[in-house]
């Protein structure tokens, strides 16, 4: 049996993930590894889950942010260098959830912090706060659990990102659940993102025995690569969003406009604007405009484009 710790240095998270997907592929028989990471700025979304309902991701993007979907199932989480990663992989005979969940519990118990399971899914505190949610995969030689960590987190950033825009939507796809939650922080000042990663190791070690560090230059890059750009890809992001149907409004000097569409894989099938502007011609100008278009961070420069060619007129 052999042990594994590996530490991501990179902040982005299609690049995190694709280390993640290929030291996953590198388990054999009898293998169990620990991974960290951190991703900075960042909504992660369930792989069946609807973009536009979990966040707001234009504005996220427009900001700098990154939008990111798993291969896992799940909720919406918001991440910065405030969150801490964690990543167990194992091949099937070695995977325990008890033992893994464990190394994260007596990480947190190091600092005095008392916690609990609460489902599958989550670790909790024992007033009930969440601040750890995990997501789990396998294939026939690798199981996986990953979850996140809680330590010091911009809550105001994860309330201006998760709360689902205020354009009407009538959407499909998994929601996610909402809970209580809350930073380890504030139940022991003195805890840092530095000294979680020391003790989740040292847990590992009383848990697993003794392990050996391994260095991600041993990855190959290229396959590296092409993984990194389909996470890093419009059509992974967006375009494995199921159905749905949303309203645009905005209002102009010369009147107001609402344009309905339904969208498939996040490209517009259908398209109908309604507007009490003086232009007999505008609706349909907009519709054929936005026919097929990606309703991605760009999406709301096409609609203004054809408003600032009807004020110049």
């Amino acid at each position: 049996m052999r042990n594994y710790f590996v530490e991501s240095k990179e902040h982005n998270p299609w690049k995190n993930l694709a280390i993640e997907k290929h030291l996953a592929e590198g388990i054999r028989s009898g293998d169990f590894l620990l991974y960290l990471w951190q991703n900075d700025n960042t909504v992660v979304i369930g792989r069946n889950q609807n973009a536009l309902q979990e966040c707001r991701a234009k504005l996220l993007e427009e900001e700098g942010g990154y939008l990111a979907r798993r291969t896992t199932g799940g909720g919406a989480v918001y991440q910065d260098l405030g969150n801490l990663c964690f990543t167990f992989m194992a091949s099937p005979e070695r995977y325990d959830l008890n033992r893994q969940m464990k190394v994260v519990q007596k990480a947190c118990l190091a600092f005095g912090i008392e916690t609990e399971f609460s489902g599958r899914n989550d670790i909790i505190t024992k007033d009930g706060y969440k601040f750890s949610g995990n997501a789990f995969s396998m294939t026939n030689a690798c199981k996986i659990q990953h979850g996140t960590l809680m330590v010091d987190v911009d809550k105001e950033k994860m309330a201006r990102y998760l709360t689902p825009s205020e354009e009407k939507m009538k959407a499909k796809g998994v929601k996610s659940v909402k809970s209580r939650v809350c930073n380890l922080k504030q139940l022991n000042s003195e805890l840092t993102i530095d000294l979680m990663k020391e003790a989740l190791q040292q847990a590992f070690v009383e848990e697993y025995g003794v392990y050996e560090e391994l260095s991600l230059t041993a990855l190959q890059k290229d396959a590296l690569e092409q993984t990194y750009e389909m996470y890093a890809s419009w059509d992974w992001k967006y375009g494995k969003t199921p159905e749905c149907e949303t309203i645009y409004k905005n209002k102009y000097p010369w009147g107001e406009v609402e344009i309905h569409l339904k969208l498939k894989n996040l490209c517009v099938q259908e398209c109908k604007v309604y507007t009490d502007a003086l232009d007999p011609d505008l609706p349909k100008k907009l519709e054929q405009a936005l026919l097929q278009k990606p309703y991605d961070v760009n999406f709301s420069s096409i609609i203004e484009n054809c408003m600032e060619e009807k004020t110049q007129k």
